[in-house]
């Protein structure tokens, strides 16, 4: 019969065990391999390459709809955010559907539920204005993310975000309203589950 001794040490070895187990499996990952892998979105393929940000001021710059002021506004709010860099992926479906996949990195968890909140009010803002039906909804699965779809002007489209640790993660797809086999809400909250998954919880790299 085993001594309680025993039974303890034999249990403390386990938690032991489980605890470098998790560590093992929380490596590094770099900002590049934190968007969609071809797969994960279904019916999507990768179109074009990787586009990297490594400075604020390159990323709103991408922006068309800001005027100077605005991106100047914003360029500031992310360098008090503590941004280190953003990547970004396009992907395509047949002629007319398009998905997007992008992960920024701010200077910590806060930076980066404060920029969900920031970013996700802006987008609204816009798309509104530009006639859009914008519905907000709960996703399931993620903790803390936030999804909204789109539909005006001929156009629809199905966004969501997303934190962990530092990160901001967004995707989303858009097609016309009037083409055949378009994609749905709950594919991309699919994808979205699975990237969250495949990231939550490893540090940078």
């Amino acid at each position: 019969m085993q001594s309680k001794l025993t039974v303890v040490a034999a249990l403390a070895g386990a938690s032991l065990l489980a605890a470098q187990g998790v560590a093992a499996a929380a490596q590094p990952l770099p900002l590049r391999a934190r968007v969609l892998r071809s797969g994960e979105l279904a019916g999507f393929r990768p179109d074009h390459g990787i586009a990297k940000y490594p400075s604020a001021a390159l990323w709103v710059q991408s922006d068309p709809t800001l005027s100077s002021a605005q991106r100047a506004a914003e360029v500031a709010r992310l360098r008090r955010e503590g941004f280190k860099g953003l990547v970004q992926q396009f992907y395509a479906h047949g002629a007319t559907q398009e998905g997007v996949s992008w992960v920024m990195q701010l200077g910590s968890a806060a930076a980066a539920r404060a920029e969900l909140a920031v970013s996700f009010d802006k987008y609204r803002t816009q798309d509104i204005a530009m006639g859009a039906r914008f519905t907000p909804y709960a996703v399931a699965g993620i903790p803390g993310a936030r999804g909204y779809g789109l539909r005006g002007g001929g156009q629809a489209g199905e966004n969501v975000f997303f934190t962990d640790g530092p990160f901001l993660y967004l995707v989303g797809v858009g097609w016309p309203t009037a083409g055949a086999h378009q994609p749905t809400r709950a594919g991309l909250i699919a994808a979205a589950t699975r990237l969250y998954r495949r990231v939550h919880g490893h540090p940078a790299g």
